[in-house]
């Protein structure tokens, strides 16, 4: 009788345990469905826009999914937790996941309910990874196989949208074209049409896309698509130049009070409508009256397109910066306000490049120099920025003639050459400048380039100047190893062309050869070195001999001394004292809170003082390397500042800047922050720097000049 209850107590035991591990079972899968069919409303009520399910829906599924099929293989819902599993990874973007699952219940489940919908997902996933071939196939097998219609349309969606969101619109047409003209629901080929109509009207088929749009409007379409589609329809128009049309196509949303919160872009449109048919004047007039436009956007743009009329239909370059900087007001952070910022800096910069200078005989060659350049890049922003080509030939043509022995009039030649080439397409008066300048500047380095325009390089004229004999130096130091030969160029050079690009290169492989060919012996080649670093420091060459002088172990302490004193205060200006004075009592605080009598500290001293508290040398010497060198900001020229920036600076071993501190800033922003990009990009001669010293903190003293433009 015991025997016979325990064996009915033990069965029962039994049974309630798979009663209620089947209800786990049952209970995991189902809540999986629940999420995955939550996530997958979602994504068909965006089934052919964005395509996106809610993505912690399907990654609730994914993790039930793997419960089921980790603990429960084999079971009566297996096929479907994999193919939810599936579904899910590929709406994740878990492509290669999805890849594998759907092969899997391909493979063990070939009559599942899921086969079909499983082989349309495998060969999209198979697109996703690139695997196209393999997708081709699939694809295929789909198309030419027995299947209802919508799994078809699903598959030529698929292959549609992939092609189209590569834009790779000639591709996806055909796929799109079989859903429109039969294999699609009403809902998919309006769809379908609307890929089309956008397809051709992103490769600027206006012709098709025109008339793609049209047959949009002649189905069942929602308010949304038939504004897309008119406004889209007036923008192809407008492209063929079919005005009246394209107003017709507006016209009928403007009437429609659906549309009226979207007026303003309407009106926007019809004013570039009528700039196309050169009704400059009553695109003006709707340009003003939309800069009245609450929305933002419709202001900003309203004032960018009266400042290009003003630029380009007005000539009036001053009206045309003044709508520009009100567009910039409203969009600054858009594509169009940031060219209207830089169209109003570009109009700026006249007044700067403008200035005219009265040679006499107490004029030096710097001083033209200096206005040559300022003269060469006023007409190079008619040119290239403001789309002014005769200013720009006249201000070239004045460069020339005012400034006959500034440096760059061989450059201002070869631009006023290409410049007649250009706009007027005159050969022959462009080919005369070019050999005026290897008549009137045989020496400049400009020449090899003249030379090639003309064709002559390789012939009797291709010689004198200073390129030709480096050439000639090298070929006979590398090919032939004749070093006195190589001398001998390299000397004509430094010898005869001081305004040559290539003199501090002659001077440099003359120290060079010596170096490696002819030492001295003694400390002559040290000291020809360091005079040419010296004399011509912050170029590639005197960064290669302190390279040179650091791999022979050479030390220059000699030509510096180091204080840790602040000697430099005579520099200060009122402003700079005054920012030391206005936070000393909390750098002194900082230092030692515990001393109440040191709650102030001298504003000179200040800069002595290290972050760290210790006490900071003050660095005398200039870097050798600079790899992003300071360049005076554009939004700086309005305030012309220049004077001295005081750092606070780490070196590391190889005598990188590691940390800065800028405590005395300029009262410009943007010339501040430029500093501070340059600052970090320097590096010092350590073997200038005694070893106890450079492990600790030095004040570095930073020169901001303004551009001699701007003088």
């Amino acid at each position: 009788m015991n025997k016979s209850i325990s064996k009915n107590y033990i069965l029962f035991s039994l049974l309630l345990l798979l009663f209620f591990s089947g209800c786990v079972y049952y209970n995991t899968f189902y809540n999986a469905k629940k999420a995955f069919q939550e996530a997958e409303d979602v994504r068909e009520q965006n089934k052919y826009t964005s395509g996106r399910g809610n993505a912690q829906k399907y990654n609730i599924a994914i993790e039930k999914c793997l419960k089921v099929i980790e603990n429960y293989p084999n079971t009566k819902y297996y096929d479907d937790a994999l193919f939810v599993l599936a579904v899910s990874y590929f709406h994740t973007d878990k492509f290669s996941k999805a890849d594998f699952r759907f092969r899997e219940l391909l493979a063990n489940y070939p009559e599942s309910e899921y086969t079909v919908q499983a082989r349309v997902y495998l060969a999209k996933a198979k697109l996703e990874l690139l695997e196209n071939e393999e997708a081709m196939t699939l694809f295929e097998e789909i198309f030419v196989s027995d299947v209802d219609k919508e799994v078809k349309a699903e598959a030529a969606m698929g292959l549609g949208r992939f092609y189209y969101d590569n834009k790779n619109y000639e591709d996806a047409q055909p796929y799109f074209m079989s859903i429109r003209d039969s294999l699609g629901t009403d809902f998919e080929k309006r769809i379908a049409q609307r890929y089309i109509a956008d397809g051709y009207f992103d490769i600027f088929k206006f012709d098709d896309a025109l008339s793609a749009y049209l047959q949009l409007l002649g189905m069942d379409i929602d308010t949304k698509e038939k504004y897309h589609a008119l406004y889209n329809a007036s923008q192809c128009a407008f492209a063929l130049m079919k005005i009246a049309e394209g107003m017709d196509y507006l016209n009928k949303l403007m009437n429609d009070e659906i549309y009226y919160d979207s007026l303003g872009a309407l009106k926007l449109a019809v004013a570039e409508g009528l700039e196309r048919e050169n009704d400059i004047d009553g695109a003006q007039d709707i340009y003003l009256e939309l800069t009245e436009d609450d929305n933002k956007r419709i202001a900003g743009t309203s004032f960018y397109r009266l400042g290009l009329i003003a630029q380009f239909d007005k000539d009036s370059l001053a009206l045309a910066k003044e709508y520009y900087d009100q567009a910039v007001t409203f969009i600054r952070g858009t594509d169009i306000g940031k060219d209207a910022l830089m169209r109003s800096s570009d109009i700026g910069k006249i007044d700067i490049y403008a200035q005219k200078l009265v040679i006499d005989s107490t004029t030096s060659q710097e001083a033209i120099d200096e206005a040559a350049f300022a003269q060469f890049q006023l007409s190079q922003l008619y040119w290239f920025n403001l789309n002014k080509p005769d200013t720009a030939i006249l201000e070239m043509e004045y460069l020339i003639d005012s400034f006959p022995t500034a440096y760059d009039v061989p450059n201002a030649k070869i631009a006023l050459s290409q410049m007649v080439r250009d706009y007027y397409g005159d050969t022959t008066a462009a080919d005369s400048i070019l050999q005026a300048i290897l008549v009137e500047h045989p020496r400049s380095d400009k020449v090899p380039q003249v030379l090639d325009v003309l064709g002559l390089k390789g012939t009797e004229a291709d010689t004198g100047y200073a390129e030709r004999y480096v050439r000639k130096a090298e070929d006979f130091l590398i090919d032939d190893e004749n070093v006195d030969s190589a001398k001998y160029y390299y000397q004509h050079v430094v010898d005869n062309y001081p305004e040559s690009n290539y003199y501090l290169h002659s001077r440099f492989a003359l120290l060079w050869i010596m170096d490696e060919y002819e030492p001295p012996g003694d400390s002559t080649l040290y000291y020809a070195y360091t005079a040419f670093v010296d004399s011509f420091p912050g170029n590639e060459w005197a960064t290669q001999i302190n390279q040179i002088l650091r791999e022979s172990g050479t030390k220059r302490t000699n030509y510096v001394e180091y204080d840790s004193t602040y000697d430099d205060s005579a520099d200060l200006t009122e402003d700079e004292l005054a920012l030391l004075y206005a936070d000393s009592i909390d750098v002194a605080q900082d230092i030692n809170n515990s001393d109440e009598s040191s709650s102030y500290l001298d504003p000179v001293e200040k800069l002595a003082i290290a972050p760290d508290g210790s006490r900071c040398t003050k660095l005398p010497i200039d870097p050798i390397e600079i790899k992003r060198p300071f360049v005076y900001p554009d939004a700086a020229y309005s305030d012309g500042w220049e004077g001295f920036l005081y750092f606070q600076i780490l070196l590391d071993f190889s005598g990188e800047v590691t940390d800065y501190v800028l405590k005395i800033k300029s009262p410009n922003e943007a010339i501040n922050r430029e500093a501070e990009e340059t600052m970090k990009t320097m590096k010092f001669d350590l073997f200038r720097i005694p070893t106890e010293l450079q492990e600790s903190w030095f004040y570095y003293k930073f020169q901001v000049m303004k551009p001699s433009s701007l003088r």
